[in-house]
C-alpha cells in the first residue's frame, strides 16, 4: 500500500471522527457520563455505518491520541494500523506510517 492510498485512508477515518465528535458534543450536553452512547464506527471504509457503543469517558480516551480511532471488531486495516485495547464490540487502533502522519496532521486542524 503506497502513502496515497494510506492517507485516503486516514482521511476516511477522519471524516468518521469528525462526526462523532458532534455526537460527542450533544452527548456532553446532555449531561450523562456514565451513560452508553452510539457513535460512529472510525474505519476507513466509507461506505461503513456499524456503530460502537461507549460511554464518554472511553471516547475522549480514544480522542487524546490523534493517531488513534475506534472502529467495530473486524475492520482494522493491518498494514496502517494496530489494535492497542479490545473491548465487546470495538477495538481501539493506532494508525502508523504515512496514515499516522495523516491522522495526526488532520486533527491538529493540517
Amino acid at each position: 500500500m503506497d502513502d496515497r492510498q494510506q492517507g485516503q485512508l486516514a482521511r476516511n477515518e477522519d471524516l468518521f471522527r469528525r462526526l462523532n465528535e458532534n455526537i460527542e458534543d450533544a452527548a456532553t450536553k446532555h449531561g450523562r457520563d456514565a451513560h452508553t452512547y452510539e457513535f460512529l464506527c472510525e474505519c476507513s471504509d466509507p461506505s461503513c455505518s456499524e456503530r460502537v457503543r461507549v460511554t464518554l469517558a472511553e471516547y475522549r480516551e480514544v480522542r487524546r491520541d490523534s493517531a488513534r480511532f475506534i472502529v467495530a471488531k473486524g475492520h482494522v486495516v493491518k498494514e496502517i494500523e494496530r489494535v492497542v485495547k479490545s473491548a465487546d464490540d470495538h477495538v481501539v487502533i493506532e494508525k502508523h506510517g504515512q496514515a499516522g502522519r495523516v491522522a495526526i496532521e488532520l486533527d491538529d486542524g493540517g
